[in-house]
């Protein structure tokens, strides 16, 4: 709950499909996937880049790899925010440390009644930022068999596809050909 009352919930967007925008570090180009459990952790640990707290050993651990749709590229789980979702996290992050702080001092002027000179004034911050906006409707759905996912990737692109949870290159998804699985030496 916030200091507020009200509860204020953190999650990645979806469009009308339940897609969730994700974006390679690499070579930057935007993909959808659907949510998962793994969601939640990548936001924590990026909320608590921005707070410090106590219990830092909570968040580590490993993130398992994704790989680009597009260009293949590998990396940690938690890398693959746009910087429209960091944005919105940080900037929720800032907001609770002020809501802490004012919570803070305002404890301290509620209990110390009887101190007649307070040496500062506690001033209530902004409220809280909404939810992130509804990611739009902007990309079309492909199948991937090798996990039997489904992804939405940018509508003029006809190169090759990788699987963003195996890795699996698949060729002639994107015009909808005869699909071809090349399967990457582990």
């Amino acid at each position: 709950m916030s200091p507020r009352g009200s509860a204020t919930l953190l999650e990645l967007a979806c469009d009308a499909s339940g897609f969730v925008r994700r974006e390679c570090p690499r070579c930057r180009r935007h993909f959808k996937t659907r949510p998962g459990a793994l969601d939640a952790r990548v936001l924590q640990r990026c909320l608590s880049s921005h707070v410090s707290f106590e219990g830092e050993h909570e968040g580590e651990g490993a993130l398992p790899e994704s790989c680009c749709l597009y260009c293949g590229h590998r990396a940690s789980a938690e890398e693959w925010l746009t910087e429209e979702q960091r944005a919105h996290v940080e900037g929720l992050a800032r907001a609770w440390v002020n809501h802490v702080r004012y919570e803070q001092l305002s404890h301290i002027s509620r209990t110390l009644a009887q101190n007649p000179r307070p040496t500062f004034i506690a001033v209530a911050p902004a409220a809280l930022p909404g939810p992130m906006p509804a990611e739009p409707d902007d990309m079309r759905a492909l199948p991937l068999l090798c996990c039997g996912e489904e992804v939405k990737a940018l509508w003029d692109w006809d190169e090759p596809l990788f699987c963003p949870r195996c890795g699996t290159r698949h060729s002639g998804v994107a015009a909808r050909q005869r699909v071809q699985l090349h399967f990457l030496d582990e």
